[in-house]
């Protein structure tokens, strides 16, 4: 056997208490992945996490993905890991016995509070905060507990690449509730671009019309500045419907644990969820627990009652 997270160990053949193990750990089986593939993407991140270790413990130092440069007495400590464990366990029924983090110092910007940093070629993500939670629980607006809870969620969440709703879950994390309910609306790269770019343009037009065209029409500028911003507001509610819409389904169904049961699903699957009856969940998960990651989730979340 295996033995990746601390204590917890890969069982060779499926054993149903220890993919429960595995998965309040933060490694959640993912959409169509059979028990072999599981395991081997475990294995792979256990390797890479060894060979960090192992640069760690011998050189003091190393690159990270090759390019971003770590030490071992920056590594985040378990003790304040532990953190965002009681945030991830009490919404999403996970926390992370260990998990590779740094504090970063160098290179950051003056407002950068962290993130979380994956490799396309190996199943390792790693995350970053600040140099100034080493000792401080603030910084600006952000707490070292929700921030860390809310790069964790991204991390268990990775293997779904749901793209969709991924700000949403990890933006739950949050004290705030105008970030809850805002965080969704950054969720590709451009979307910043797209909000601030037509508000720059306006600022300029602005200031043409005040300096050289006095007759400059600027209400297209303001047109174009208000569009995205109200798209992006859209698009949120709209995400947010269909997933309150899913979850008051599952709590109709009898499951008291609908946020950790959503976490785990699929966009489509949420959207299937948001359209039901409840009478039909039952046919929902028949269909679905031919795959084992549901089998996981019934057996964690699904009371008696509930399974089919």
């Amino acid at each position: 056997m295996s033995k990746l997270a601390g204590s917890l160990k890969l069982p060779d053949q499926p054993d149903m208490s220890l993919l429960i193990q595995w998965d309040a750990a933060g490694f959640p089986i993912g959409p169509g992945e059979d028990f072999s593939a599981y395991c081997e993407r475990l294995k792979k991140r256990e390797e890479a996490v060894q060979k960090l270790d192992d640069e760690l413990a011998e050189k003091q130092e190393t690159l990270v993905f090759g390019e971003i440069s770590v030490t071992k007495k920056d590594r985040i400590p378990q003790e304040i890991l532990k953190e965002a464990s009681m945030v991830t366990k009490f919404l999403y029924g996970f926390a992370f016995e260990d998990f590779p983090g740094f504090f970063l110092s160098e290179n950051v910007g003056l407002l950068w509070g962290g993130c979380l940093v994956s490799d396309t070629e190996s199943p390792m993500s790693v995350f970053f905060i600040r140099a100034s939670f080493r000792k401080k629980q603030r910084f600006l607006i952000y707490r070292r507990q929700e921030l860390q809870a809310h790069e964790l969620c991204h991390a268990a969440r990775h293997v779904f690449a749901d793209w969709s709703m991924d700000e949403f879950f990890a933006y739950q994390t949050s004290p705030s509730r105008l970030r809850r309910y805002l965080g969704n609306c950054f969720i590709h790269q451009f979307d910043a671009i797209f909000f601030a770019l037509p508000a720059m343009m306006l600022l300029g037009a602005q200031i043409l019309q005040s300096f050289c065209f006095p007759r400059l029409s600027v209400w297209p500028f303001w047109i174009m500045a208000l569009a995205y911003p109200v798209w992006l507001l859209f698009r949120n509610q709209r995400g947010r419907n269909e997933f309150f819409r899913a979850e008051k389904l599952l709590r109709k169904a009898g499951i008291r644990e609908a946020m950790p049961v959503l976490f785990r699903c699929t966009q489509e699957e949420r959207k299937i969820l948001s359209e039901i009856k409840p009478e039909n969940f039952h046919n929902f998960m028949m269909d679905k627990l031919n795959e084992l990651r549901w089998k996981v989730i019934s057996a964690r979340f699904l009371s008696s009652e509930n399974k089919p």
